[in-house]
């Protein structure tokens, strides 16, 4: 097994690459990820057990967002915390609760977290063909 070390933005990035991307907002597939690559079965099972790791994290991350988000937001209309960007409607000065929260936010996603994987070979993705560039992925594949 081989160990990488990544931010967690990375992590996160990481896990899209991998497990492809929907729009919330709108439900548009914005990228497959490679699970969704014809690739042999050995290297899917060992993409599955990367995803599992990322995936794992990636709720952490999204937890400790979501307690920023209550640590410096409000509830609305329909007691759901949120956080305003701008102080008033003219949308001229930020929040400055909006500022605190990216900021330790931002701070969150630049901690380093050692992962293990199976290694990669650029062989197991030789017949791939695909428009999508996959740059943290591209850090765990071994080039002979």
């Amino acid at each position: 097994m081989a160990h990488i070390k990544l931010t967690l933005q990375e992590i996160y990035k990481l896990n899209t690459e991998i497990n492809g991307f929907i729009n919330p907002s709108t439900g548009e597939i914005l990228s497959l990820g490679l699970l969704n690559e014809k690739l042999s079965l050995p290297t899917k099972y060992w993409l599955t057990d990367l995803a599992k790791k990322t995936s794992s994290e990636k709720l952490v991350i999204d937890q400790l967002k979501e307690d920023l988000i209550v640590k410096y937001g409000t509830k609305d209309k329909d007691n759901i915390f949120e956080i305003e960007v701008w102080t008033d409607e003219t949308k001229t000065e930020f929040n400055p609760s909006y500022i605190q929260y990216q900021q330790e936010f931002n701070t969150l996603l630049q901690e380093v977290i050692e992962i293990e994987y199976h290694e990669f070979k650029l062989d197991d993705f030789k017949n791939i063909e695909t428009s999508d560039n996959y740059t943290i992925f591209y850090k765990l594949i071994q080039v002979d």
